[in-house]
C-alpha cells in the first residue's frame, strides 16, 4: 500500500527547495516517483523538481543495480622505490575510476598512502 501525501510530501518539498539531493532525498524522490506512474517530465513538473536531476538519480540507481558491472578490491602491497620512480618517467599514468564514476588519474610515482586517503574521503562523500 502506497504511503500518505504527508509522508511523501515533506521529502519532495525539500528536494524541490535545494539544488543538492542527500541519498536519502534521492530515495524518497525516486520511490514517489516510481508510485506516481507519471513520466519524469509530468512528476518533476508537478512536484517543482529538475527533471534532469531526476533523470541523473535513474541512472544511477540503474547503474549501481546493475550486474554487469563490478569493482575489485585493490590493495599496493608497496609503493614504488625511489629508483622505480625514476626509470619509469616514461611509464603510462593509470585513471581509477571510483564507484560514482569520479576519476582519479594517478602518475607513475603515487604515493599509496595518499591515494588510499583521497579515495576513502571522496567515497564518504557521497
Amino acid at each position: 500500500m502506497g504511503r500518505n501525501a504527508e509522508e511523501v510530501g515533506a521529502p519532495l518539498a525539500r528536494a524541490a527547495a535545494s539544488s543538492y539531493w542527500s541519498e536519502s532525498e534521492a530515495r524518497a524522490v525516486l520511490e514517489a516517483y516510481e508510485e506516481s506512474g507519471l513520466s519524469v517530465a509530468e512528476f518533476a513538473r508537478r512536484h517543482g523538481l529538475g527533471p534532469q536531476r531526476l533523470r541523473w538519480w535513474k541512472k544511477r540507481r540503474r547503474e549501481e543495480a546493475s550486474p554487469e558491472r563490478s569493482f575489485v578490491p585493490v590493495h599496493v602491497a608497496a609503493p614504488p622505490s625511489r629508483e622505480e620512480r625514476e626509470t619509469a618517467a616514461g611509464a603510462a599514468s593509470m585513471e581509477v575510476v571510483l564507484a560514482r564514476g569520479r576519476r582519479i588519474r594517478v602518475e607513475p610515482g603515487f604515493d599509496a598512502d595518499a591515494l588510499a586517503r583521497l579515495v576513502r574521503a571522496l567515497e564518504e562523500a557521497c
